[in-house]
């Protein structure tokens, strides 16, 4: 984690006002760069400066984020590939990965493994909060459809003292649209039986059972990225009809560190709109810390989820937050590529063995990405 933040990107409609503290950031569409180490806090659907938020909160809450039990897909290269200038650069990326016979080939049917443990993650995250001035970090490690990491770390460090919870992100196909559920504090005794429930529910579309199942476990469930949409424009999400049939199984709206500002403000006017607290997830994928958060004031994971049913939440949002988001994917696409090797399937098979004894263009560009990101964390820039 880089010491302090000498640089710091925003996006096209955030501007800072010296001295003053609340602001909606949508509306000032004005550009600006400026040298200082600021935050924001959102309370009552506001944007607010929090320069000093270890004076009014002890805990930071990571709510969203990944380890190497999560299969990850990499539809991010679809977009990046269209880019200009990575067009000259697309036939040379696919045959390095033994895939150059695959016409239209469609990244998201690569897959791989974050190369991370869940105590290294936690390492992650509980240095930005140290960062920040906090006592310690609260902890949902959130696999995809998959608890073993967050039980792993709740196991594995029994001297964290209840602030680490069990906890995955749900896939939750509805009206042909893919939601995510951030389902966290989940109780540790029976979680194989719970998570078979919740898993076959949802994947049967019997959504009366799966909220119901949710609900008597008595976990957090949080709607992530409510308004990400995949292909089609946001018009198409459901999310009308998901919060009028189930909103009373949803205890809050995520604000995500990976998603555009205008997209999460829209997710402040809808959460306002049907009286939901917000939350912030980081959803980083493990290149850097969260760059969105929760803070609470809680000391244990179980004390800060009955805040939020309380309607208390309050997402903390730092710097990084503000870098183009170009920019961030850009750079988790070279995190990839810096060990693709390694991590890396295509429809099952590893990459390492489809590219056995072979030496393909991605191996030095390897090397240089490994040696980039270096470069890039050591002047600041890596968000």
């Amino acid at each position: 984690m880089v010491e302090d933040y000498q640089i710091v990107f925003f996006c096209d409609n955030f501007f800072l006002l010296g001295g003053t503290d609340e602001l909606h950031l949508r509306d000032f569409p004005i550009r600006n760069t400026m040298r200082r180490r600021s935050a924001w806090k959102i309370e009552n659907y506001t944007y607010r400066e929090c320069q000093q938020p270890e004076r009014e909160f002890e805990y930071a809450v990571s709510l969203h984020n990944h380890s190497r039990h999560s299969v990850e897909k990499l539809a991010a290269l679809n977009q990046i590939v269209k880019l200009g200038f990575m067009r000259p650069l697309s036939g040379i990326l696919q045959r390095s990965f033994g895939l150059g016979g695959v016409p239209d080939l469609n990244y998201a049917e690569i897959t791989f493994n974050p190369p991370y443990s869940p105590e290294e993650v936690y390492q992650i995250e509980a240095a930005a909060a140290v960062h920040w001035g906090f006592n310690g970090v609260h902890m949902a490690i959130t696999d995809h459809d998959e608890f073993a990491g967050s039980l792993a770390l709740l196991r594995g460090r029994p001297d964290l003292n209840g602030r680490i919870a069990v906890s995955e992100e749900l896939s939750l196909w509805y009206q042909g649209h893919l939601f995510h559920l951030g389902v966290s504090g989940l109780p540790e005794n029976g979680i194989d039986e719970t998570h078979a429930r919740m898993q076959a529910a949802a994947r049967a579309g019997r959504y009366d059972e799966l909220f119901e199942t949710l609900a008597a476990s008595g976990c957090l469930v949080v709607l992530n990225h409510p308004l990400m949409f995949w292909g089609r424009g946001p018009e198409t999400i459901p999310i009308t009809d998901l919060l009028t049939r189930y909103g009373w199984g949803i205890h809050a709206l995520e604000v995500n560190g990976m998603r555009r500002q205008e997209e999460n403000d829209r997710v402040l006017e809808l959460a306002q709109q049907w009286r939901k607290p917000v939350v912030g997830g980081g959803d980083s994928h493990l290149l850097v810390a969260s760059s969105v958060l929760s803070l609470s004031r809680a000391a244990t994971y179980k004390d800060f989820v009955a805040e939020v049913k309380d309607g208390h939440a309050v997402p903390f949002v730092t710097p990084d937050y503000f870098a183009p988001l170009q920019w961030k994917l850009f750079l988790r696409v070279v995190f990839f590529m810096s060990r693709y090797r390694q991590i890396a399937s295509y429809k099952g098979q590893p990459v390492a063995a489809m590219l056995e004894r072979r030496r393909v263009l991605l191996d030095p560009v390897g090397a240089v990405s490994r040696a980039f990101l270096v470069v890039v964390s050591g002047l600041g820039l890596a968000r």
